[in-house]
């Protein structure tokens, strides 16, 4: 009598066991082969796959680099005049034209956009900071602390800004890092009142009970408890504080109040081609779409970090399943 061989179904239910099968297997190996990304990761990951903050990123730093090289690219200094050539249109030896006073104009756009870059990576970098700490310890201490801290904030707010700028700005001679470190002075108050009223919330966390519970310090507490859950919107902060200086440079070098000669910047080189609009639009233009360019490719990267940033946030697609 011939023995036909059982299958594995059949020997299963037989000894009433259970086989893995070939799905949970090859779900256990993926399983074993993922790893975590960390907040880092995961944020650069999210921001990198939004395609137009990609674009944004890569058109400023396109712009930074023709800011610092720009000038290898003509043989004249833009402190040089070229007398037998004022207000030229572009041309073989200029390419993007001189000024009424036969300066040329490719070697001032490279140092102008130097100039409010400049400025604006300093105030977009201090400002967040400054504004994320004097919030979070505002928050955190409380008492007189925070009511001096708000005081200074009210009457700084309500003092005229532009006077003050004017008297710093006409009597030592109106220097780039002059004018970042005024707009610093001014720019962190707004910031700071935002991010106190939303540390507030945090305070009485456990984590930050627990902080306190065994004995950190309370300047650690706020700069590595309190702020880290904050540092997103100083991030975000950052990229508009970034293009908001160089609007303010622009529109104080237009009021005369901003840099001044022998330097030169985009707001002071539009200040100047203001009158030769029509009979000399490539002086008034050049700086104009060089800011245009510079605003754009910031708001792309603000879009891309707020949504990299934002958990909630589809813009950037979802995870394979």
């Amino acid at each position: 009598m011939s023995m036909t061989p059982l299958s594995a179904s059949q020997v299963a239910r037989t000894t009433g066991t259970d086989l893995p099968s070939t799905e949970d297997s090859t779900e256990e190996q993926d399983l074993s082969d993922f790893q975590p990304l960390g907040k880092r990761r995961l944020i650069l990951k999210r921001f990198l796959r939004n395609r137009m903050a990609v674009l944004g990123l890569v058109l400023l730093g396109l712009i930074a680099a023709f800011a610092i090289f720009g000038h290898l690219l003509t043989p004249w200094h833009y402190t040089e005049q070229d007398f037998l050539n004022l207000g030229t249109p572009p041309s073989s030896e200029h390419w993007l034209g001189t000024n009424s006073a036969g300066a040329d104009m490719l070697a001032l756009l490279a140092q102008g956009a130097r100039v409010s870059l400049m400025i604006g990576m300093v105030v977009g970098i201090l400002t967040p900071v400054m504004s994320l700490i004097i919030g979070c310890s505002m928050a955190y201490f409380g008492g007189w602390v925070d009511r001096g801290w708000m005081w200074a904030i009210e009457s700084l707010i309500m003092f005229p800004q532009i006077i003050l700028i004017g008297i710093i700005m006409t009597g030592r001679g109106g220097g780039p890092m002059l004018l970042a470190f005024i707009l610093v002075l001014f720019g962190w108050m707004p910031s700071a009142r935002l991010i106190r009223g939303m540390a507030l919330s945090f305070v009485d966390r456990d984590f930050i009970r627990a902080a306190r519970f065994m004995g950190v310090s309370p300047l650690r507490i706020v700069w590595r408890h309190l702020a880290p859950n904050l540092a997103s919107l100083a991030i975000i902060n950052a990229t508009t504080g970034i293009w908001g200086a160089i609007l303010a440079e622009i529109s104080l070098s237009f009021l005369g109040i901003g840099v001044t000669v022998p330097e030169t910047s985009l707001g002071l080189m539009i200040s100047q081609a203001r009158n030769y609009l029509f009979s000399q639009p490539w002086m008034f233009w050049t700086p104009v779409l060089a800011f245009m360019l510079i605003v754009g490719a910031l708001a792309l990267i603000n879009d891309g970090l707020r949504d990299a940033l934002d958990p909630e946030s589809k813009a950037t697609g979802k995870a394979r399943s």
